[in-house]
């Protein structure tokens, strides 16, 4: 009798100091799942967390910048706070865990949500480190306060789950209608939206990984000019892979129908691929990236570093012959199909190579076709002519302030006259074919020779 009391004993005193020993793991798992979130752009500025013997409580601020401004150079923050209450394992409401947490999102100290709303964000990490964080925001109205619209939706629902080292991460969302109005104006309608996503790391630490969103109708209005946008059945599917020891990656861009001030495109669908990548070189483009977007650089200076590490590993790029193509490419629009097909790759070309214009064109081997309405082709060849006189014209002024621009009128007669005149010199020389009400060009490019509908087009002298 005694040892079955002492056992008892010894039992009690385990699970009374379980929760304590358990509790410093907690605290270095939670503090992982911040630095994962932050790595998504926004700022971890500050942690607070306090740990009990049976749980704890944790405030995370983040920190957003977001672009502002006609030309987005400006910068505007946004602060919101994480605030976390936590349960210790290995016993909790949802049985052996190591950690329940309950998490609440808050802006300005103040619940992102109403203090009567039932939403649940909550995050059950197994006694494995294995996780997963469920969102659940039932159907609510949100009334419209200041310059902000009134929102009403019909709940959102998803969950995350991840495993002990968050190299292996998967998402699923769904919301089912959101909408968004000012007074009696409608100004944005989302029905059907979800988002399925899976991501894993590599041995070398490489993410790869894919998904599919998808969006089953969205009306936007603009009450200023009374523009109507309405799209339909719009969808974006992702996957990258190994193959051999090189990566490669595939975009499927899908639009059933879109309507713009009575005007209706669609069906529309667009296949990109990529293709013989060194994951040494991903690896390190990807760690770069995760780097730049924890500063949140405004859109202008974030480019200019996102050109700065792609040129610091275009050698390395290049080393694995890399394939561009479109598979496909196909628009309806109200004047009739545009379809084309792309593949471009560099063959045995190095970056010292890269000034040498006879040299890369000799190692680049290209495939291309396109056909669209002579109609549209003409329009927005015409758009280009006067975007470039309008530009010349301006920049003469510059020179001679003196200079006379012309009209709105006289701009458009003189490039409707060099429109014709540059769509007949293209015709002429069959880099374009007309077929009917169509305009058609298909290109080559290998061993350095260029054919254009099966004629070969000397290409001009470069320097080397």
């Amino acid at each position: 009798m005694k040892r079955f009391i002492a056992l008892f004993v010894v039992l009690g005193a385990a699970l009374l100091a379980a929760p304590g020993i358990v509790g410093f793991q907690v605290e270095t798992y939670y503090q992982g799942l911040m630095q994962q979130f932050a790595k998504g752009g926004a700022e971890l500025v500050s942690q607070d967390y306090q740990r009990a013997w049976f749980g704890a409580e944790s405030r995370t601020d983040f920190l957003v910048r977001i672009p502002s401004g006609a030309d987005r150079s400006k910068m505007e923050t946004l602060q919101f706070s994480l605030v976390s209450h936590i349960t210790h394992g290995p016993l909790t409401t949802d049985g052996l865990r190591l950690a329940d947490i309950r998490s609440d999102i808050r802006v300005d100290g103040e619940s992102l949500l109403p203090a009567d709303y039932q939403a649940v964000i909550r995050t059950l990490i197994g006694i494995d480190g294995q996780g997963s964080t469920r969102i659940d925001l039932p159907a609510g109205v949100i009334p419209a306060s200041g310059e902000r619209p009134a929102i009403r939706f019909d709940g959102m629902d998803g969950d995350i789950r991840f495993d002990a080292a968050f190299e292996q991460v998967d998402a699923r969302f769904a919301l089912p209608a959101l909408r968004l109005s000012q007074g009696d104006a409608q100004l944005l309608e989302i029905e059907g939206m979800q988002l399925n996503s899976h991501s894993s790391k590599d041995v070398s630490g490489l993410t790869l990984g894919g998904g599919r969103f998808a969006i089953g109708r969205i009306g936007m209005w603009d009450q200023a000019s009374g523009t109507r946008i309405e799209a339909r059945q719009l969808g974006v599917e992702a996957e990258s892979t190994v193959k051999g020891e090189l990566v490669s990656a595939t975009v499927h861009y899908q639009l059933d129908r879109l309507e713009v001030d009575g005007g209706v495109y669609g069906p529309a669908e667009v296949r990109l691929g990529l293709g013989n990548l060194p994951p040494e070189a991903l690896l390190r483009i990807q760690q770069s990236v995760e780097e730049i977007n924890a500063q949140q650089l405004p859109d202008e200076q974030k480019g200019m570093a996102l050109l700065s590490v792609l040129m610091g590993n275009a050698p390395a790029l290049l080393k694995g012959d890399p394939l561009v193509t479109i598979d496909k490419l196909s628009i309806q629009t109200p004047d009739g199909l545009v379809a084309g097909k792309l593949s471009l790759q560099s063959v045995g070309l190095e970056w010292k190579e890269i000034g040498n214009a006879p040299a890369v064109l000799g190692k680049l081997v290209a495939d291309a076709s396109l056909q669209m309405p002579k109609r549209l082709f003409t329009l927005l060849l015409r758009q280009k002519v006067e975007a470039d006189l309008l530009r010349q014209f301006e920049q003469r002024r510059l020179l001679n302030p003196d200079a006379k621009l012309p009209s709105a009128a006289e701009l458009a007669e003189l490039a409707t006259v060099l429109t014709e005149q540059q769509l007949n010199q293209l015709l002429g020389q069959e880099i374009l074919v007309e077929q009917g009400d169509t305009i058609a060009t298909r290109a080559t490019l290998a061993d350095g020779l260029l054919s254009v509908n099966g004629k070969t087009i000397p290409l001009p002298p470069m320097p080397q």
